[in-house]
């Protein structure tokens, strides 16, 4: 019974000096001049990424604790962006990652984690690629002409296209999951795990696929 009271009392020591925590950020920014590809890992962290009006990408880690910050490296044609391990942070809040993209940036933009949730607002990207595992992604776009792949195993999909005549080649695929476009396609083409069409020409191609997780398109 005393073994009980001693790690109860140290669980709540723990959890209390967690909270007593004050927030703090890691900022960094980058210049995306002669960049072609933006990579972006975020592990279990919940990411948004933004396109915004400004010159140089800006990289800002919320986190909770005085642990590991933001890792950004730039070398030839390629951004890196990512954060530092911390296996304490497994019994602890975890940070919330805030990648904000320029608008006149065009190459292609590589989101790659586990279990961390995948928010994309106000998109304007030519080409994005997520890959996740079980954290769920929702992409709205505000102006769309962009490719966009997402790959998850047991997260849901939601992407939203805000656009009623897009020109775009659609394919969603999930195997035990639901599928939901409200968007009406051309050449639509539908069975019990994949939903395919087209509208306008197909100049820009959506690829979602989740395994156990649900899609919804719009």
């Amino acid at each position: 019974m005393r073994k009980f009271f001693v790690m109860t009392f140290i669980f709540v020591l723990v959890f209390l000096t967690a909270c007593s925590k004050k927030e703090n950020v890691d900022f960094q920014r980058v210049s995306v001049n002669d960049v072609d590809n933006i990579q972006i890992e975020f592990g279990s962290t919940d990411v948004k990424v933004v396109s915004a009006d400004i010159k140089e990408l800006e990289a800002s880690l919320l986190l909770y604790d005085n642990g590991p910050g933001l890792k950004l490296d730039k070398e030839k044609g390629k951004i890196s962006i990512g954060v530092k391990n911390d296996m304490a942070r497994l019994f602890k809040k975890k940070p919330e990652l805030l990648v904000r993209i320029p608008i006149k940036f065009n190459g292609e933009i590589i989101v790659n984690g586990t279990s961390g949730n995948v928010v994309g607002e106000d998109l304007q990207t030519q080409n994005l690629q997520v890959n996740a595992r079980s954290g769920n992604v929702v992409l709205g776009f505000l102006q769309f002409h962009s490719n966009v792949y997402v790959k998850t195993t047991s997260g849901n999909v939601d992407v939203s296209l805000n656009d009623s005549e897009p020109d775009v080649a659609l394919h969603l695929k999930s195997n035990s999951g639901r599928r939901s476009v409200e968007i009406n396609l051309d050449d639509h083409q539908q069975n019990k795990k994949e939903t395919k069409g087209k509208l306008g020409n197909g100049e820009y191609e959506v690829k979602l696929k989740t395994s156990s997780g649900n899609i919804a398109l719009k």
